[in-house]
């Protein structure tokens, strides 16, 4: 692995990949789970590639009352957003060889249910807000780059500040 446990050559290569055929850079990313009808457990699950077999990730229905068994949707899509900006910025400040030594991400978001039980018609996500803690060599101008750079090339943050279309179909079988 290279720096900051960021695999350059194979970035690079990919880019260089994509440059002669942009088409490769192009694909849909999908995932299906089921809804799990036993009482006392997970209550929604999906199996996902990974390189060296499969990974099962299980939610919890929203448990208003506090914590579930297992995660509950709204925090697999923070980690996802956490996810995707500090791999971005690390992946970048790798490609610029910034040796970096911590790097925390912290994400939350401003939540209303009132809408989502007929209450009134407040958004249900008023603001997102993500912060990075971040040791290294950089200098502040160096971080305050990146962060911009993040913000501008990772995909999580792009669903957030930009409209997506939204195609939903259900199909009794």
């Amino acid at each position: 692995m290279g720096l900051n446990n960021i695999d350059t050559k194979q970035v690079v290569d990919f880019k260089k990949e994509i440059q002669k055929k942009p088409e490769d850079a192009k694909f849909t990313a999908k995932i299906e789970g089921d809804w799990l009808f036993e009482e006392g457990g997970a209550q929604f699950r999906s199996v996902v590639k990974v390189k060296d077999g499969t990974y099962t990730m299980e939610a919890s229905h929203p448990n208003f009352a506090g914590p579930g068994v297992r995660p509950g949707p709204m925090a697999f899509g923070l980690f996802w957003f956490a996810a995707c900006y500090s791999s971005t910025f690390v992946t970048e400040a790798s490609l610029r060889n910034i040796r970096l030594t911590s790097v925390k991400t912290r994400v939350e978001a401003d939540l209303d249910y009132t809408a989502q039980f007929d209450l009134g018609k407040t958004p249900l996500v008023n603001e997102f807000r993500v912060i990075l803690d971040v040791k290294g060599d950089l200098t502040n101008a160096q971080a305050e780059d990146l962060k911009e750079y993040s913000l501008g090339h990772c995909m999580g943050m792009f669903t957030i500040k930009n409209p997506i279309g939204l195609k939903a179909e259900i199909r009794k079988i």
